[in-house]
């Protein structure tokens, strides 16, 4: 048999007459609160681990040392930099790390890094070539900072950084600026645009002119490129990191001169012109030279007419065209005769005088595109290209034969 359940009464709690029900705590309210000295402690917790983080991350070396100059700590880039164990420098006094280097003079020495941390100077860099462990040394730059709590010096920060590359790059520049002003051969840099930046002394003595009048112009401007060699240099520097060319140009006394140049593109990681570079040789006296010597091998030294050896390569050229063009080339040889008597009665020297006076009459009586030949002795070739017909060969053999009979004056003979 089912039996009804009484509810069950609830007595309200008795409290003090005018006072207020209290509200029950959330949990976090429950919590116990924190002290200001725990907040403190964690908050420095916090920048202490903040500061060591800081500390490993440093690239450049951090050292601290006590009142005594012993480490109190130091960071993993100044462990690396001398070549030691990070624990293992704790403790130890500063001027066993600190030992000058091979190449300085006092190699394997302590550094007075005592009485510099005793009396300075602070805050400016200090540069020596250091040791490491290992038996390297590398030139270091290392600046001292006091640690000041109120009025108390509480140690001293040493703060390193590794100079040696710094160095290495200033002795090349240096190199290098050297030999851009001693060098014998020009020099000419210019910006991407092809601006004059910069010329050493050398080129400026072979250009006749100053500094000044160099900067800012335009380099193949100044080089006396004109637009056809500009035009093939920068053709050369799209498939090549060096282009070359040889000018003659009109040397500003009133002469000629003749300058090999070798111009480079300086490009950057993308390909992209950043500076011109151009080593200017005059080469005036071998160019003369191999004119002289072209000369003397292909043209006659007494009269200057082509000598055999040039004679037989224009015709051979000559004859090759005019089968390939359908023209008629005309060919001539020419002898004096009495000339042996001239040389036996009259001497060598009017000999001479008669094959000049023969060579100057015959080029007045062919045309500009016509080659006058000497082939020796007394024997002369005259070569007519492009002839209409044979008639036009009759007629400049007759100008030739009416101009050398007429008399020749060998000195009054």
């Amino acid at each position: 048999m089912a039996t009804k359940s009484t509810p069950r009464k609830v007595r309200p709690t008795a409290r003090a007459k005018g006072t207020k029900a209290k509200k029950p705590q959330s949990r976090a309210a429950r919590r116990s609160p924190r002290s200001p000295k725990t907040s403190r402690a964690a908050a420095l917790a916090n920048l202490s681990r903040r500061y060591a983080q800081i500390l490993a991350a440093a690239t450049n070396g951090i050292i601290a040392v006590d009142p005594a100059g012993v480490i109190t700590a130091a960071n993993p880039a100044a462990a690396e930099m001398f070549d030691r164990d990070l624990t293992a420098m704790h403790g130890l006094p500063v001027a066993r790390v600190f030992v000058y280097g091979g190449g300085h003079p006092r190699a394997g020495q302590a550094v007075p890094i005592g009485e510099q941390i005793a009396r300075g100077p602070y805050h400016a860099d200090i540069e020596a070539k250091l040791a490491r462990t290992d038996g390297q040394s590398f030139d270091a730059a290392y600046a001292i900072a006091p640690i000041v709590k109120g009025r108390k010096v509480t140690g001293m920060v040493i703060t390193i950084r590794d100079v040696t590359e710094r160095r290495r790059l200033a002795a090349e520049q240096q190199v290098a600026a050297a030999v851009f002003e001693q060098s014998s051969e020009g020099l000419v840099v210019a910006d991407a645009h092809g601006r004059v930046t910069k010329t050493n002394p050398a080129f400026r003595r072979m250009a006749r002119q100053g500094d000044a009048d160099a900067a800012r112009r335009p380099m193949f401007d100044l080089l006396g490129l004109d637009a056809k060699a500009e035009a093939d240099l920068r053709a050369q520097l799209e498939t090549a990191a060096r282009a070359e060319t040889d000018i003659w140009r009109d040397d500003p006394a009133g002469g000629r001169q003749a300058w090999r140049v070798a111009l480079t593109a300086i490009r950057d990681d993308r390909g992209r012109v950043q500076q011109f570079a151009a080593i200017v040789s005059d080469v005036t006296a071998r160019k003369l030279e191999e004119e002289r010597i072209l000369h003397q091998a292909n043209y006659d030294a007494l009269t200057g007419l082509p000598n055999r050896t040039l004679f037989t390569e224009r015709l051979q050229r000559l004859v090759i065209e005019s089968r390939r063009s359908k023209t008629n080339v005309g060919l001539m040889f020419i002898d004096l005769d009495g000339f042996k008597a001239v040389n036996d009665t009259l001497g060598h020297d009017a000999g001479d005088l008669l094959l000049k006076g023969t060579a100057e009459r015959l080029l007045k009586c062919v045309r500009e595109a016509d080659t006058v030949a000497r082939l020796g002795g007394d024997e002369f070739t005259v070569i007519m290209p492009l002839l209409d017909s044979l008639d036009g060969a009759a007629r400049v053999a007759a100008r030739i034969l009416a101009a050398l009979t007429a008399p020749f004056d060998l000195n009054g003979q």
